[in-house]
């Protein structure tokens, strides 16, 4: 059975959103003791948590992605293209250029001086900041910090959108393909030359082969859910996806992927153990990313709506979580004590203060909107109501 019949509400993609939105600030809390470089560091750092980055980061990204996609073939059920296109300047352009403006030049002070590059003071820094913000494309700015991921989704919008005009109604022949059990993680197959070809491209952090690589999965975020049964395709193949996922990790595990990936990273280039990595991990951020969706299309609690509160809270969350995670990882990383103890202070600290200033961002009049807190009605939820014509 299809997760869009008529009238049912997709609560599920609300909550996968939000534990989407918690995965990014565990990871951010991560990296000031994980192996690589990082705005602010540790002094000791650890193996263990450096694996933990690279599991999450292998696939938690890209499914923040798919989920954008999903939610873009919602947006587009009831909105002509224009109209998609004005939600999507609302919903994330308004709030990059408040969070650009305001919350960059903080971040830009806190990494300048714990790592020693200035000893301006606050206001100094912001006008250094401010003197030059060219940067390289596809980000087009410098030192956005997290808010590349809000760069990405504006200009997957503009992009995407002729390709979902052109998809919406035309996959049934996709759809037949994927009737067999695990056949829908097949669709990793025309992803692999691709991210072969453009991952190692040279180029800055966030480049264009990330941009193609998360790209993808947000074109596919949309195609999954634009037909019952590429959806139930997914929700039937979860258990596959996730032993697939598992599988392509740890067989990259044990390869020397991590250590791979730490060498790499900074200074891409196409080698012998790039063609063996980069479908590996095509193939394992396919496979996590069926599992997680088709396991939150199951879950009877993701069947009921999200609370609003929580809902409302999601994009300032988003917006606010990293420069708090930076302001109070600046003093922490200072301590003379174990990388235990920091993170048993840096982590719930930092939920409860991005947390409580999400939910007074997303409740202030006016403000609310500048941070791109939707107006919605009752449960906070868009709903598929699937006409004959649909069909």
């Amino acid at each position: 059975m299809g997760v869009q019949g008529r009238g049912e509400r997709l609560w599920f993609l609300d909550w996968l959103r939000v534990l989407a939105v918690f995965g990014v600030f565990v990871f951010h809390t991560l990296r000031p003791f994980d192996d690589g470089d990082w705005h602010v560091k540790n002094a000791q750092t650890s193996e263990g948590i450096s694996m933990a980055i690279a599991f999450l980061g292998l696939w938690g990204l890209a499914f923040f992605f798919m989920i954008s996609g999903a939610a873009s073939w919602l947006a587009l059920r009831w909105r002509s293209g224009l109209a998609f296109l004005r939600e999507r300047a609302l919903r994330l352009l308004v709030p990059f250029v408040v969070a650009y403006v305001l919350l960059s030049p903080l971040q830009y002070f806190i990494e300048q001086h714990h790592k020693g590059r200035s000893s301006q003071s606050f206001f100094g820094d912001v006008r250094t900041f401010f003197g030059d913000l060219a940067g390289d494309a596809p980000l087009w700015l410098r030192d956005t910090y997290h808010l590349w991921f809000l760069i990405y989704l504006i200009q997957f919008a503009v992009l995407g959108l002729p390709l979902f005009l052109l998809f919406r109604g035309r996959v049934d022949w996709l759809a037949r393909i994927c009737q067999r059990r695990g056949s829908i993680l097949l669709l990793a197959v025309p992803l692999i030359p691709i991210h072969l070809l453009l991952l190692a491209a040279p180029g800055p952090d966030h480049g264009w082969g990330e941009f193609v690589f998360f790209f993808d999965f947000f074109v596919v975020g949309f195609v999954v859910m634009s037909d019952e049964r590429l959806t139930a395709a997914v929700r039937r193949d979860a258990v596959p996806g996730l032993i697939v996922g598992i599988t392509a990790f740890v067989v990259g595990v044990l390869t020397g992927i991590i250590d791979f990936l730490d060498g790499w990273w900074p200074d891409p280039g196409y080698s012998w153990a790039y063609l063996w990595y980069s479908p590996l991990i095509t193939i394992a951020v396919w496979g996590w990313l069926v599992a997680v969706l088709g396991f939150g299309m199951r879950a009877p609690a993701f069947q009921r709506p999200l609370p609003t509160p929580l809902a409302r809270a999601a994009m300032p969350y988003f917006i606010v979580h990293q420069p708090i995670i930076l302001a109070i990882a600046y003093y922490v990383v200072r301590w003379d004590t174990g990388i235990g103890a920091k993170y048993a202070v840096l982590l719930p600290t930092a939920f409860a203060l991005s947390a409580v200033l999400a939910w007074l961002l997303s409740v202030l009049p006016g403000i609310s909107t500048l941070f791109g807190v939707k107006r919605v009605g009752s449960g906070g939820t868009p709903f598929v109501n699937r006409s004959k014509a649909d069909e």
